[in-house]
């Protein structure tokens, strides 16, 4: 029984690092493709589903005429610029709240009714929606999930003090049902071909 040197161990752990960021780095992308499918099925009925449609609606209509008269008396200016801005605060409390409660990374508290239009709304929503999807999506995706789990095993497996042909063997087994294989050469570890 050959025990594993310090150099074939620190030749492990770094290989181990190296496969597991390779695969996360497989899995985020297969992720974001996957939530970048669901968030755009979803980002139509979205603002429905936070209930806030009707805001934006009502945000966007008042938006467009405001735009529409800036250029024309001063009171029709502040009269439409007043109601974006009462539609755009109820609007901005309102998704706050939401954002504070759904764990959304956007503030929806910045609407300036002057130089913001529905675009400050649906351009949030839509991130948020997305980053939804993508939780939806990483919680359901088994291997993601376990695949911290079973870097640590292979990192046990390679400090179990086990001799080299049994760690590499446990760890080719360990990886390969993380869908990540472990092509080390027979003859490279001295292991004894069979």
């Amino acid at each position: 029984m050959k025990p594993i040197r310090s150099n074939e161990l620190e030749f492990f752990k770094e290989l181990i690092n190296s496969k597991f960021t390779d695969k996360q780095r497989s899995l985020d992308t297969e992720i974001n493709i996957e939530a970048e499918k669901l968030s755009d099925k979803r980002k139509v009925a979205f603002a429905s589903e936070c209930g806030v449609s009707k805001e934006l609606k009502a945000l966007e209509q008042a938006d467009k005429k405001y735009r529409d008269f800036v250029r024309t008396k001063d009171q029709a200016e502040r009269l439409l610029l007043d109601k974006v801005a009462l539609i755009g605060n109820s609007l901005s409390e309102k998704l706050g709240r939401l954002s504070k409660n759904r764990d959304w990374n956007d503030s929806f508290h910045d609407f300036s009714p002057k130089e913001d239009g529905v675009e400050f709304f649906t351009t949030r929503l839509d991130n948020a929606c997305y980053r939804e999807a993508e939780r939806h999506i990483k919680k359901g995706h088994k291997l993601y999930n376990a695949l911290k789990e079973k870097k640590d095993n292979c990192k046990l497996i390679v400090h179990t003090g086990s001799d080299i042909q049994t760690t590499v063997q446990t760890l080719q087994s360990e990886m390969g049902s993380a869908d990540i294989r472990l092509s080390i050469p027979d003859k490279l570890l001295q292991i004894a071909v069979k």
